[in-house]
């Protein structure tokens, strides 16, 4: 039940406007609160893939503040932190080329106002800002949160494709699936070392037998004496 009614995750949009519309419903009320690993979550798994895919000629944002640390239960009661609203605008500071616009829109204490404005306008103008504590970087969402976010998954996977490939991460920290992210680019990065394109220039003495069709052979060093320099096996 969202105020003042609509916000579903099921609600993508109308006529040709069906797919350009995404909403995060974070729901089980309070219990609990949602903060930063969930915000950090929503943005990884799917704001930002979408945003990018997207590539918007220009980012507005309603930036209201009801979610920040601060806020009462009747009026937000959630715990996401300012550090967590300056992260966010860092990020969609790399969409557009920079082109982003923040408008104030909401929020009821004053010091959490305070705190996160400041912050999102540091980020906007360049200047450092307080990052992200390590143990806020490396909590997992709630189960709750997961839930919600592989909805929202499921649902925009008919409309952005790009979606599906953090299905299986969406309850990760941020430092866990940066650490899983590395090892895939780090084994792709030894693969790409370690295979040669059937194509590939080789040198005279690297003979490669053509007796059953192979598209990449593997080069395997032998270092024994009265061995070749180099032997090759297909594969």
């Amino acid at each position: 039940n969202f105020f003042p009614g609509t916000g579903t995750p099921e609600e993508v949009g109308a006529n040709e406007g069906i797919g350009f519309n995404v909403n995060i419903a974070f729901s089980g009320s309070l219990d609990p609160p949602m903060g930063d690993a969930e915000y950090l979550a929503a943005f990884r798994t799917v704001v930002m893939p979408i945003a990018r895919e997207y590539n918007p000629e220009m980012v507005i944002v309603s930036a209201g503040f009801d979610a920040a640390s601060g806020h009462p239960a009747p009026l937000g009661g959630y715990k996401v932190s300012s550090e967590m609203f300056g992260f966010m605008t860092k990020e969609l500071m790399t969409l557009s080329q920079g082109k982003l616009v923040l408008v104030l829109e909401g929020g009821y204490d004053l010091p959490s106002i305070c705190d996160s404005a400041e912050i999102c306008v540091q980020a906007l103008l360049g200047d450092e800002i307080s990052m992200l504590k390590d143990y806020q970087l490396g909590k997992p969402p709630c189960d709750r949160a997961v839930q919600d976010l592989k909805q929202v998954i499921e649902i925009q996977a008919k409309h952005w494709p790009c979606v599906t490939k953090y299905a299986n991460s969406v309850k990760q920290s941020l430092y866990e699936a940066q650490r899983d992210s590395e090892e895939a680019d780090t084994l792709s990065a030894f693969t790409s070392l370690s295979v040669v394109q059937e194509n590939s220039p080789l040198e005279p003495d690297q003979q490669i037998s053509t007796d059953e069709p192979a598209n990449i052979t593997v080069i395997v060093p032998v270092e024994e004496e009265g061995e070749e320099n180099e032997r090759m096996e297909e594969s």
